[in-house]
């Protein structure tokens, strides 16, 4: 659907939220401060929580919105369209915080917490990811032991938190163990940042998004009551696989809005620019590069809008559909942004015209959530491990007869005879982006109809698949890859080449000045 076809205005309190988000950027933000501050600004929150924007899917009777997944995620959209900090610190606390709590806290905690949330008087984020584990969820160390009155003594560190140090409730995972130190699996905790034990580290100073504190998080002896506990014990990979779900699509909402904004503010440039072939816009090559960018944009919309809408109707999404949000709606919006600051030549970088603060600020999302290679290479490994689930992927379109013929073309790689296990990771990452491009393809399939953009859509969509099905099928086998030991060896000669050239200066102080501490 083209993002000027809607279906129908938004109405009720989602139009209400949309229309106080962008008055409040048009009269109240200003991003740049944030950005050289490395902070939100003082009424920030207040005004943000005044509007709802805390609350956006918890229920009426726990004074949220209560609104619906498609409407949720209109606001994530115009959030990315506006500021990545906003959009980051409203979907960490509506996708990873509340959810856990919303779905698997007990009643009377979440009457008492759910409220707080929504009204934006408390944060709440969440804390999987550990130094040595990302966001490998099954590989945690944090450690909880059962006590004998039924609370648990939380041990451990997480890193890259979101909100991690402001944050007034964290949802902790970790791999909980009984008195006798027997494993009973991973298992969720709400955690009040205000207990004894909870210790916020130092704010990780980041290429963008600077604006959202990132902290490492260190446990310590934390006790916490049983009520505490986020669903059952040894079941809290499903809570936290709730929020990472869901926080995939919410990534590809954002990145939209992103995408949007960047693409317009090109286009209104080429428009006005006149170069010596003429007005910039009808160039040939800037035509096709804008089109390109609109099947993008428009791709990735459709594939949100198709989740969304059967989160409404209560019908089930397949994993792969969420990861696919996250791949190519992260990377597809990343090849826009970086287009579109293309295209603005020499105003692209100058960090005041929006776009150059995108291109630092959404360079994460390709992070976030997990690597775009980690991702794309465990979507792949699944197919591979089971390639019969492969021929489903595409039941819930109607697509066109070509793009069904190049699903069986990419399924039949999921059978490829590949005995060495890093080529095997080499055709996991090929096989799971071609899924990725044919559920795109499939999505795009069924709206063709609707307008010329939209034809243009579909057919760009099935031509990346097609292209892409070709290049894996042309090498095959691939080609040997050097030793581990002859890459390193390589990259180490280049010593020779440019020395020793690490910088050392004053870190950060972020220690009491020793003329103030207590004697």
């Amino acid at each position: 659907m083209d993002s000027t076809d809607k279906d129908a205005p938004p109405c009720g309190a989602v139009s209400d939220v949309l229309e106080f988000l962008r008055r409040y950027s048009r009269e109240r933000l200003d991003s740049r401060r944030m950005d050289e501050r490395r902070s939100f600004s003082t009424s920030l929150i207040p005004d943000l929580a005044s509007a709802g924007l805390f609350g956006l899917q918890i229920p009426k009777k726990y004074q949220g919105q209560d609104l619906s997944h498609s409407d949720a995620l209109r606001v994530i959209t115009q959030l990315g369209a506006i500021d990545a900090n906003l959009m980051v610190l409203t979907a960490v606390h509506n996708t990873l915080g509340v959810p856990p709590v919303q779905h698997f806290a007990p009643e009377a905690v979440k009457t008492a917490i759910l409220p707080e949330l929504a009204q934006g008087k408390r944060l709440i984020t969440s804390a999987i990811s550990e130094p040595g584990m990302g966001s490998n969820v099954r590989a945690i160390s944090t450690r909880a032991t059962k006590q004998p009155d039924g609370s648990y003594v939380i041990n451990g560190n997480k890193q890259w938190i979101s909100l991690g140090a402001d944050a007034a409730y964290v949802n902790v995972f970790a791999r909980l163990t009984n008195e006798l130190g027997q494993d009973l699996g991973i298992t969720g905790f709400l955690v009040d940042t205000a207990t004894s034990g909870f210790v916020g580290g130092p704010e990780v100073i980041t290429l963008g998004l600077k604006a959202v504190p990132q902290n490492s998080l260190n446990f310590q002896n934390l006790r916490v009551p049983a009520k505490s506990l986020l669903g059952v014990e040894g079941e809290g990979l499903l809570a936290a696989k709730t929020a990472f779900m869901q926080g995939r699509v919410v990534l590809a909402a954002g990145s939209l809005g992103a995408a949007m904004r960047s693409l317009e503010l090109a286009h209104r440039f080429a428009q006005r620019r006149e170069v010596a072939t003429g007005n910039l816009a009808e160039n040939g090559r800037i035509q096709q590069i804008l089109a390109e960018c609109v099947a993008a944009t428009q791709a990735v919309e459709a594939l949100v809008q198709h989740i969304a809408g059967r989160l409404d109707a209560a019908e089930g999404v397949a994993e792969e559909l969420y990861f696919a949000a996250k791949i190519l709606g992260c990377e597809l919006m990343w090849q826009v942004v970086d287009r579109s600051l293309q295209l603005l030549g020499a105003r692209g970088f100058v960090d005041t015209n929006v776009v150059g603060q995108f291109f630092r600020d959404y360079r994460l999302f390709r992070i976030f959530e997990g690597t775009t290679e980690a991702v794309t290479v465990y979507l792949g490994t699944r197919f591979l491990a089971a390639p019969e689930r492969f021929g489903s992927l595409l039941d819930e379109f109607d697509v066109a007869p070509q793009v069904q013929e190049l699903a069986t073309g990419v399924a039949k790689l999921t059978t490829a005879p590949i005995a060495d296990v890093k080529q095997r990771h080499v055709l996991a990452n090929a096989v799971g982006e071609l899924a990725c491009w044919t559920i795109l393809a499939g999505v795009t399939s069924e709206t063709s109809y609707q307008s010329e953009i939209s034809a243009h859509t579909a057919a760009w969509c099935e031509q990346r698949l097609r292209e892409r099905l070709r290049a894996a099928e042309r090498d095959l086998p691939f080609v040997d890859l050097p030793t581990v030991d002859a890459i390193a060896g390589h990259i180490a000669g280049f010593d020779a080449v440019i020395g020793n050239v690490e910088q050392r200066r004053p870190g950060d102080q972020h220690d009491l000045d020793v003329l103030l501490r207590r004697g």
